[in-house]
């Protein structure tokens, strides 16, 4: 009975046994509330009410990559303006276009941009970038720890 035990154990490990030890991603009816406060929570950064999620994707295991695509009421402009732009970085910069290879639909090279920034807070290494598309206010987030 041990050696079962101690195998099924071992099944857990190796194939994971929770959503965040796998890559998946979530399109915009899936993110709810759980997920804005993960993000918030894990980079630091206070997005305003009434922010939608529209994309989320999780890349697993030892370090976790999350990109998330967001829909900012436009009315929060300048206060998600202020808080990306008072995002600082010190350190070495990460290579150019880091890990984008993982998610699809993230912007290698975003479009009509507001403000973009790296930075290091709450022990993630954050890229954001506020872009304007076709009058909707998004914003690209990308964090992983380090």
């Amino acid at each position: 009975m041990k050696t079962y035990f101690s195998l099924l154990a071992l099944c857990f490990v190796c194939l994971g046994c929770g959503r965040d030890s796998r890559e998946y991603e979530l399109d915009g009816a899936s993110i709810g509330a759980d997920t804005i406060a993960q993000i918030e929570e894990e980079s630091g950064i206070d997005l305003p009410d009434g922010t939608k999620g529209l994309k989320f994707h999780y890349t697993p295991p030892i370090d976790p990559i999350v990109f998330a695509k967001l829909e900012i009421p436009s009315e929060k402009k300048q206060a998600i303006k202020a808080r990306i732009s008072a995002l600082t970085f010190s350190g070495n910069a990460f290579p150019s276009n880091f890990a984008n290879d993982k998610c699809k639909w993230w912007p290698s090279s975003p479009a009509n941009v507001v403000v973009s920034k790296e930075a290091f807070a709450n022990g993630y290494y954050i890229e954001a970038h506020l872009v304007e598309e076709a009058g909707i206010l998004l914003l690209y987030l990308k964090y992983f720890t380090i």
